[in-house]
């Protein structure tokens, strides 16, 4: 079905160095960037293509794109039905071809283009970052929390995907964060629910039947919570809640590329206390390895680490039981 919409309201779907898809605002491609002088962008992306075996025969480099873009008219004879083809995706639609003419028509100072958007039914070939909640701006200005065991791709997120939030008054920062939501995706169906010590809000796009979001705010620690399945009790102390609260970092974040060009700052536990809630996770439920190996990868502060474990909770552990462990994920890795 042919549409006028914004070009403001279109990402351009493009592949990372691990080939994962990420969607782009327009004005934040390689593509873009090169027609405004920045040539660096595109040519490495157009090697990744290259080298990802992506790159078709007809694959623009930086001096063929240049040239297109100097005699390029959208829909102009003979090309007059080679409409641009697009999917909704939730409140923006997704690119499945045309980038370049995409960024072409940006540059070109449009705000409005004809394009082809095709059904629900259609599949993207290549599923990636979902990117339809702009998480950074919805924290924005917000305090009084800590995101804990987070990704090392936050703040992209595929679909399903949730956020651990560590609130010092859960159901205040509940309260305004659904009401900053409903605000920002008027169009979502937001759906709630209380568990206790802690409250979700989960996301449904419009069009979407599945959840594509979930914030996961918590008021307290959850580990002597009894669990359906395999898990460990653990005793953590109130003071402890407290001090990672007391010497919490905040960390200036890139807002991902399928948004506006922006920084946000974002709250985050200390660097040892954020490998004490890895560690505690994994004791807990040991079959969640994420966290283990996140904490073994990113290991540091040893001897504040021991500390912290065995002043504020019932497991004490030293050196010898870190090496021990270490040397266990190490053998089940090669394993």
């Amino acid at each position: 079905m042919i549409q006028k919409i914004k070009l403001d309201d279109i990402r351009i779907r493009l592949f990372d160095e691990n080939q994962t898809i990420i969607p782009y605002k327009i004005e934040n491609t390689p593509h873009y960037k090169l027609l405004n002088g920045d040539r660096k962008p595109y040519d490495v992306y157009y090697k990744r293509m290259v080298d990802f075996g992506r790159a078709k025969s007809n694959y623009m480099n930086s001096e063929q794109y240049l040239d297109f873009f100097d005699e390029f008219t959208y829909l102009e004879a003979p090309y007059e039905n080679d409409y641009i083809s697009v999917k909704k995706v939730g409140n923006r639609f997704d690119s499945i071809d045309g980038d370049h003419r995409l960024s072409s028509l940006k540059k070109q100072n449009n705000e409005f283009v004809n394009v082809d958007v095709q059904d629900s039914n259609f599949v993207f070939k290549h599923e990636g970052f979902s990117n339809i909640i702009d998480i950074l701006s919805s924290l924005e200005d917000l305090d009084d929390y800590v995101i804990i065991k987070g990704h090392d791709y936050f703040p992209n997120y595929y679909d399903y995907d949730d956020l651990d939030i560590l609130c010092k008054d859960k159901d205040k920062f509940f309260d305004t964060l659904c009401e900053r939501l409903s605000s920002k995706y008027p169009d979502f169906d937001i759906k709630t629910k209380d568990k206790g010590i802690r409250k979700h809000i989960d996301l449904y796009p419009e069009g979407f039947t599945k959840l594509n979001f979930r914030f996961d705010l918590l008021g307290e620690f959850p580990y002597n919570i009894h669990l359906n399945h395999n898990h460990t009790k653990i005793n953590v102390k109130k003071e402890y809640f407290n001090l990672i609260f007391s010497r919490k970092v905040r960390k200036l974040i890139d807002t991902n590329v399928t948004f506006d060009d922006d920084k946000s700052y974002i709250w985050f536990p200390s660097d040892t206390d954020d490998l004490v809630l890895r560690f505690l996770e994994w004791v807990w439920q040991p079959h969640k390895t994420r966290h283990i190996n996140e904490f073994r990868d990113n290991f540091k502060n040893e001897d504040e680490f021991i500390e912290t474990i065995n002043s504020y909770t019932n497991i004490q552990i030293d050196k010898e039981y870190l090496y021990a462990l270490f040397n266990q994920l190490k053998e089940s890795n090669t394993q």
